[in-house]
C-alpha cells in the first residue's frame, strides 16, 4: 500500500477507513462519489468513452469545489482536508457491465474490462486534478510529495500496457492510457 503512496515524504499510511475504499493519512476525510457505469453502455454502440472521461472531469471538479465548504468531524481531519484534498471517485454496476458484455465477473475478461475502466477513471480524475491545480496552484501538501506523486502516476501508466487489448475494446485502453499520460 505504501509503494503506491501519493504523500509519501508527509507520513506512511496505516490504515484505512472501515469500508476500505480510502487508504491515506491519518486524520484525513475523501469525499466519495461513484459513477453508473451502466449509463455509459449500450449493446450497440459499446462504452461510451467521452461520456465516461467527461463525467469523471465533472465529478473531480465538482468535489473539489466541495472540499472549502465541506465539514469535517474534528479540526485535524479538517486542516488536513484543505492541506491535501483528498477526492475518490469509483463506480457502481461493474457485474452489470460485465454480464451485458457476456463476460463472468471473475474471468480473465471481467479483470481486463476492470482494469481498463479503472485505469480511465482514475487517470482521468488525476488529469482533471492537474488541470485545476494548474490553474489555482497545486494542494499545499504537494511540493514535497512531488517525487511520490509522480512516481505513483508512472506506475499506474505501466500498470495500464499490462492490461489485455484483446479483450477490451481498444477505445476505452487507449483513453485509459491516454488519461495517464495527460495526468503525468
Amino acid at each position: 500500500i505504501n509503494d503506491w503512496h501519493t504523500c509519501a515524504a508527509t507520513a506512511r499510511i496505516n490504515a484505512s477507513n472501515p469500508c476500505s475504499e480510502y487508504m491515506f493519512l491519518d486524520d484525513t476525510a475523501c469525499n466519495l462519489a461513484s459513477l453508473n457505469l451502466m449509463k455509459f453502455y449500450d449493446a450497440e454502440r459499446g462504452f461510451d468513452v467521452e461520456s465516461f472521461r467527461h463525467a469523471c472531469e465533472v465529478v473531480i471538479s465538482a468535489q473539489e469545489i466541495i472540499v472549502d465548504f465541506a465539514s469535517y468531524p474534528t479540526p485535524r481531519i479538517g486542516e488536513n482536508s484543505f492541506a491535501y484534498r483528498p477526492l475518490g471517485i469509483g463506480f457502481a454496476n461493474l457485474g452489470a457491465l460485465l454480464m451485458a458484455r457476456g463476460l463472468p465477473y471473475d474471468s480473465d475478461g471481467g479483470r481486463a474490462w476492470a482494469g481498463a475502466i479503472t485505469a480511465l477513471m482514475t487517470g482521468q480524475a488525476y488529469r482533471t486534478s492537474a488541470r485545476i491545480a494548474e490553474a489555482m496552484g497545486p494542494f499545499d501538501g504537494y511540493a514535497p510529495n512531488a517525487d511520490a506523486m509522480l512516481r505513483v502516476m508512472r506506475k499506474h501508466r505501466a500498470a495500464a500496457d499490462e492490461i489485455d487489448g484483446d479483450v477490451v475494446p481498444e477505445a476505452v485502453l487507449s483513453a485509459a492510457k491516454q488519461s495517464w499520460d495527460d495526468a503525468i
